[in-house]
């Protein structure tokens, strides 16, 4: 039997075992998986995925969490083992198939030619219903909260123009939300993987075109009305990552939460931004004429837990890069702007008071790194400072050429004396 390494750290466990990492979050009669799993095979992929497939079924039997998978996201070296995969997956699955989005981002390490992260979650004290409508959506109740994972989401075409081919993967997201009863409105957390994300077009560049259809597909959207504390001052966007990925193309994923309800709702989410940082939508034009219309992350708070969905993070103070050339310092910098917008300070400037959250409060997290030669000094760092943490590691570009790392994740913290 493989050695398994349990952690408690409220309010939740981190698990490690051979080919797998994850956190089992407990809470108001709730259970949420986070982890990461990668093969333990090399050289076939056929037999690397079924390696795969094999933790992932054993985590989910430990647990007892089969058929519980809501979300997942799949790391691939080439989208040609996209095909390769998927039909191993939906067999695995079959009728509790998740939404699979597929990324094309090199996992780190060369023996993996691909990683899982996924996330389950099913009702302890309570029942929660879930609903399975095809590749794109699973949706999931909590009290009178639904939930919706959407993601897989691609233009349909291959226009090769930025502000297009976002714009159509935009529309397809909202298609698909409106399809399933939430609205554009609803989304609490989107990832946008963008290929050749500085590379240059026309004028301008691909990020930048990404930025003003972005703006453009938000325009007069009130997010997340039903939740943001009354007197909420300020921007409400939702949490983001807008990162590279290889070739060309750009891929969408997201979360959403809704009610019917008539009655207050006990979830309160909330937009947190960095003191330290200039808020991403208020950035000048010389980084994108349209600026990135994302929040520094997004806390949901309700039960005795709150859920803390930090948006890609990077080595910024105000809005400019620290450290240019040096990875090292980049790291350290980005994982002190992780922990600033958690740190019970934070939380209390805007407004939510009896949390705290540090570094070992993240369920989970990804690591994306620019540069090949950086990745051990990078893991040696992210590793220490995010200890037992479920962690994706994987070779991508970055939003701006100077910019070596990025770091995203969630945080979950328990009221302060629980």
């Amino acid at each position: 039997m493989p050695e398994m390494v349990r952690t408690h750290q409220q309010p939740f466990y981190k698990i490690s075992v051979r080919g797998s990492r994850y956190s089992l979050v407990e809470n108001a009669g709730t259970i949420c998986l986070h982890g990461v799993v990668a093969p333990t095979v090399t050289g076939d992929l056929k037999k690397a995925a079924l390696s795969a497939i094999g933790k992932l079924d054993a985590l989910l039997k430990r647990e007892r969490l089969q058929g519980c998978v809501v979300s997942m996201t799949v790391f691939v070296r080439s989208m040609a083992h996209r095909h390769a995969l998927s039909p191993l997956l939906e067999e695995y699955f079959g009728d509790y198939l998740p939404v699979i989005t597929y990324v094309p981002q090199s996992p780190c390490e060369e023996t993996e030619p691909f990683v899982f992260e996924v996330m389950a979650v099913k009702g302890e004290m309570r029942r929660i219903r879930t609903i399975r409508r095809g590749s794109h959506a699973v949706l999931y109740d909590i009290g009178d909260i639904s939930y919706g994972c959407f993601g897989g989401f691609e233009p349909k075409s291959e226009a090769g123009e930025s502000y297009r081919e976002s714009s159509e993967a935009f529309e397809a997201m909202r298609d698909e939300m409106r399809r399933n009863g939430f609205d554009i409105s609803d989304l609490l957390r989107t990832w946008l993987y963008q290929g050749s994300i500085t590379r240059p077009e026309g004028t301008t560049q691909r990020y930048k075109e990404l930025n003003r259809a972005r703006t453009d597909f938000f325009e007069g959207v009130s997010f997340l009305k039903k939740f943001v504390p009354e007197g909420k001052a300020g921007a409400v966007y939702p949490a983001s990552t807008g990162i590279g990925a290889d070739g060309l193309g750009i891929w969408m994923a997201a979360i959403a939460a809704r009610s019917d309800s008539e009655k207050d709702v006990e979830l309160k989410t909330v937009p947190l931004e960095n003191p330290e940082q200039t808020s991403a939508f208020d950035y000048g034009a010389v980084y994108s004429p349209q600026s990135p219309k994302f929040s520094r992350a997004m806390a949901l708070v309700g039960g005795s837990a709150c859920h803390i969905y930090i948006s890609g993070t990077a080595s910024i103070n105000d809005s400019e890069t620290q450290f240019v050339g040096d990875p090292a310092a980049q790291t350290r910098r980005t994982i002190r702007n992780i922990y600033d917008l958690i740190s019970e300070s934070n939380l209390r400037r805007h407004g939510i008071s009896g949390f705290s959250a540090t570094l070992d409060n993240l369920a989970v997290a990804r690591v994306y790194i620019k540069r090949e030669a950086d990745y051990p000094l990078i893991r040696s760092i992210a590793d220490e400072a995010f200890r037992g943490t479920p962690i994706t590691y994987t070779f991508t570009d970055i939003c701006r050429d100077d910019l070596l790392v990025e770091v995203e994740g969630i945080a979950i913290c328990g009221r302060n004396g629980d």
